[in-house]
């Protein structure tokens, strides 16, 4: 539970000695399995595409898209929601990736980490399956221009908190005709199939930048710069950070600010 009563993040400094985090190669995938997971999924995702319901160049796709731009309401309220997810949880991963972006290997972050506002999945995919993990502290100084000045900012957090907040508000009001609607826009057009398993993915993984991330600033124990093993309460405050959408936008707007130096 966060409250202002919470003990305070347990945080090493910054500027103390930090082990080297290993470079990741496909035999290091393969042994962890939320990367295994991840490169599962990236693969069957690719593989599946072409078998999703419609065309990739349907016209009915296309002015549904221009309907929903000149008139949101225009847009069924379930996918309004699945939609504008994958624009807001590209903003989420690029405040829990950009911390440990500096010298990544083997892949640079920012490239993949931009390419997912326009790919999702498809452009972030491998990025997260080989990136090295960097769970030790990083001071703020450190960083890039827009992770320092942008992303870490609490302003930044909120306005994410805020965007999920009004995409659940968008589906709650959504009726049981919409859901059905909803169904049928699934069985017959690939942009609503094909961002649907998207949204899916990118929820379902979100748990392991999140852990990251919180190793980072001492609210998660079991990383390579701790021996401890996570408590039930970091355990349950995890679980409620990987809530679809609004969890991880919570989690940037209430996790500790980096360290300055």
């Amino acid at each position: 539970q966060l409250s202002s009563g919470s003990p305070s993040p347990r945080r090493a400094r910054p500027s103390q000695l930090r082990r080297a985090a290993p470079t990741m190669g496909l035999a290091d995938v393969a042994e962890r399995p939320a990367r295994a997971g991840m490169a599962l999924a990236y693969v069957g995702f690719a593989s599946a595409i072409a078998t999703f319901p419609g065309d990739f160049s349907n016209p009915a796709d296309t002015q549904m898209i221009m309907d929903a731009i000149n008139d949101p309401s225009s847009l069924n309220p379930v996918f309004f929601f699945v939609f504008n997810s994958l624009g807001l949880l590209p903003a989420v991963n690029a405040a829990l990736l950009l911390p440990g972006a500096k010298a990544q290997r083997p892949l640079p972050a920012a490239p993949f980490v931009a390419s997912a506002f326009f790919a999702g999945f498809g452009g972030l995919g491998p990025y997260l399956i080989l990136r090295e993990p960097r769970p030790e502290p990083v001071a703020r100084s450190d960083l890039g221009f827009f992770p320092r000045y942008v992303s870490e900012s609490r302003l930044y957090g909120l306005g994410l908190l805020a965007g999920a907040i009004g995409l659940y508000a968008t589906l709650a009001g959504a009726a049981p005709t919409d859901y059905a609607g909803y169904q049928d826009l699934f069985a017959s057009s690939k942009l609503v199939s094909v961002s649907t398993v998207d949204f899916c993915i990118l929820s379902l993984f979100a748990f392991e930048p999140i852990k990251e991330d919180m190793s980072r600033r001492g609210w998660w124990s079991d990383s390579q710069s701790s021996s401890d093993a996570p408590s039930s309460a970091e355990v349950a405050r995890l679980a409620a950070f990987c809530l679809p959408v609004v969890g991880p936008a919570s989690y940037v707007a209430l996790r500790p600010a980096l360290e300055e130096e």
